[in-house]
């Protein structure tokens, strides 16, 4: 009797248990059916994300006879990109800093070590020892696929706090901003995801999940004008970076003067567009190529013109108009490579090979 009454209430409470499960799961089902497509690609991406992005802590520290005082100190974001620990930011962020702290998705803090810097792009490459199994990279995208329009999200640590999510659009590409490095002019993302002091050196992520770009600055002057690196200027820098702490740049040993439609109508040259070789520096690639400079100085408005040089108008066929398109160019170049520029002499265009040097990036 008493045995047959508890397998009763045992059926019962199962009974109850089964139905409260199908409750639960009901439950769960009817929140995740009320998510539109977007709204669960946006908190997959996070999920994934969230372990590879890290706070960065850093601080300057000075030591005197009597005591050890911090002098400056700053926070912002980074994101690891491998196992063995490599983690990307912006230079900015890591400048004139002798302690760098980093804080794992994980909660962990870890001391990390400065690999490389190039300052020219605002990037920084830092290091963490740790267990691998607690380091979660982030897949790096291509951001010369980007489209205006297309949906990417921000990870960072605005104000400090941790691992803050925003999304937007991608509201332009090719920006600059004022005394931005020639590198960098009409190269950044610009986007409306909402970055604020803290995310510097975080991911922009597309609809993948992968790292676009990296977010360097915002417009003080205005709300939701935001801007990142294209992720390909980072990786086509991180082994050299690895490997010497710096990356190279190909120098061409000439300087240069972008043609406008007003320029050449004013000293009446040849063509509307591309640029006016200016000086060409002896013993420099250009000068054993044969590239020729001008010779004779015009001063409009107190800024001195130098004409009768070469006109570049394209390198490796493709049509050159700033001189931040020579330098993104020379970006995708190794040192002993050759690039040919097509140039304008006296009326007739020829074709001249550069053999490309090896020297550091001038900072």
């Amino acid at each position: 009797m008493i045995r047959n009454l508890f397998n009763r209430q045992f059926a019962v409470l199962s009974l109850l248990f089964v139905l409260w499960l199908l409750l639960v799961s009901s439950s769960i089902e009817a929140q995740e059916a009320q998510l539109t497509e977007d709204e669960q690609n946006t908190i997959e991406i996070f999920k994934n994300a969230n372990r590879g992005v890290v706070h960065i802590n850093v601080r300057v520290t000075k030591e005197s006879q009597f005591e050890k005082y911090e002098r400056e100190s700053d926070t912002g974001t980074g994101f690891i990109i491998d196992k063995e620990g490599y983690i990307l930011t912006n230079f900015h962020m890591v400048k004139n800093m002798n302690q760098i702290d980093v804080i794992l998705g994980s909660g962990s803090r870890l001391s990390a070590g400065l690999v490389g810097t190039a300052p020219q792009l605002d990037i920084a490459l830092l290091k963490v020892d740790d267990p691998q199994e607690e380091l979660f990279p982030l897949p790096l995208g291509d951001s010369s696929k980007l489209q205006i329009g297309q949906k990417v999200i921000a990870i960072g640590n605005p104000l400090g706090l941790h691992n803050t999510i925003t999304v937007g659009v991608v509201s332009a590409l090719r920006r600059s901003l004022e005394d931005s490095p020639l590198e960098l002019q009409n190269a950044l993302i610009q986007t409306d995801a909402a970055i604020n002091p803290g995310n510097s050196g975080g991911p922009l992520l597309n609809s993948a999940g992968e790292v676009v770009g990296i977010n360097t600055a915002i417009a003080e002057s205005a709300q939701n004008l935001g801007f990142a690196i294209p992720i390909n200027f980072a990786r086509r820098i991180i082994p050299d970076l690895i490997k010497m702490g710096h990356p190279y740049q190909p120098q061409l040993g000439f300087s240069a003067r972008e043609i406008t439609p007003s320029i050449a109508k004013l000293f009446g040259l040849p063509l509307e567009r591309g640029l006016l070789v200016e000086e060409v520096m002896p013993g420099s690639p250009a000068a054993l190529a044969g590239l020729r400079g001008g010779e004779r100085v015009v001063i409009v408005t107190d800024r001195p013109y130098i004409l009768g040089g070469d006109i570049v108008t394209e390198v490796n066929g493709k049509e050159l108009t700033s001189l931040s398109e020579l330098a993104h160019i020379l970006l995708e170049h190794q040192p002993n490579q050759v690039i040919r520029l097509s140039v304008y002499r006296q009326g007739q265009k020829i074709e001249i090979p550069i053999k490309l040097v090896k020297m550091q990036m001038q900072f």
